[in-house]
């Protein structure tokens, strides 16, 4: 039996103006609509009735969770939601839940409550426990990835990209390589360690968990670590899992007297504006901000427009190295 997303192929639309034809929008041109009227007849395709019903009661707006608005990184994933919600006659709702299981689970019910349509998830803290019940074909999650919640989500390889700024260090002549990661519970975090793990394994040189350093996503903690780290002129690198923490690096190895990038290397990641601007410029892992939010709000979208159509999507979107003067 074709379905919604059959005749978008046919048509060379999305699921979403599909979905608009059937419900007689003005927001489709009439080329458009007899373009989609005669894949329709083509494929004999009839509409789900019973799909239609999840279309009741919409409020047209998207929840977005994101752990903090603090991070810049965040800003520009939004952007891609909030550009992607607006194109399609959506407007977003963005909250925050300080890595709150609890509040994110507060928030979510307002899907249940008809108050938004569904959900774009970017928050770094999800448990089961918050999630069970859940209409997962509302939900999508960026940027994370927790399996449990059985939904579509867009990210990247978080395990490679490490492994990549790594393996570039150990490439470089760097030998003693410190990691900094936030807290492992989290996905990417987990993930990234074992990059790090990985790339040195690879190129012959042994992981000890001392050399793995715990903290948040900022600069002050990091540095302050550092910096009262007696034996830090032992090392020759570290990776870090922001580029916030670049920065806490990048200073306290300054303040013990290190050349960078000779002496003492660093890395971050996320390529946020001051990674470019900072001086040193730091060498990062740039991850995709802007299309990992438009994709997951496309998906989203093409599900509330279309639920028969639903079809769990898996996007892993590439990273690239971005190499500077820091290492």
């Amino acid at each position: 039996m074709p379905t919604v997303k059959d005749v978008a192929q046919r048509a060379g639309v999305s699921v979403a103006t599909v979905s608009r034809v059937l419900n007689n929008s003005e927001k489709v041109s009439e080329q458009t609509r007899q373009k989609v009227l005669k894949a329709i007849e083509e494929l004999g395709f009839k509409p789900n009735l019973l799909a239609r019903n999840f279309r009741k009661d919409k409020s047209n707006l998207i929840l977005v969770l994101l752990p903090t608005i603090a991070n810049h990184y965040f800003a520009r994933v939004v952007k891609g939601i909030e550009d992607t919600a607006r194109k399609n006659g959506y407007g977003i709702l963005l909250c925050t839940t300080q890595n709150s299981p609890e509040i994110a689970a507060e928030y979510l019910k307002l899907i249940e409550r008809k108050q938004v349509d569904g959900a774009i998830i970017a928050s770094a803290k999800i448990e089961i426990n918050f999630c069970k019940g859940l209409d997962t074909r509302r939900i999508v999650q960026a940027c994370e990835f927790y399996p449990f919640l059985d939904t579509s989500f867009v990210t990247i390889d978080h395990k490679r990209a490490f492994y990549d700024v790594v393996d570039y260090l150990i490439k470089k002549g760097k030998k003693n390589i410190l990691c900094a990661i936030g807290n492992e519970d989290i996905p990417s975090e987990f993930e990234r360690k074992e990059g790090y793990k990985k790339a040195l394994e690879e190129n012959g040189l042994q992981f000890r968990e001392e050399n793995v350093i715990r903290c948040s996503y900022g600069w002050t903690e990091l540095y302050e670590k550092l910096k009262n780290l007696c034996c830090l002129k032992k090392y020759d690198a570290i990776a870090c899992s922001s580029d916030l923490m670049a920065v806490g690096a990048i200073k306290a190895a300054k303040a013990l007297g290190l050349k960078i990038p000779d002496e003492f290397s660093v890395t971050g990641f996320d390529n946020i504006m001051m990674s470019r601007l900072y001086e040193p410029s730091i060498t990062t892992v740039a991850q995709p901000m802007y299309s990992i939010g438009e994709k997951a709000a496309q998906i989203l979208i093409d599900t509330l427009e279309s639920p028969g159509a639903f079809e769990k999507q898996k996007i892993i979107l590439p990273h690239e190295l971005k190499t500077r003067e820091s290492a």
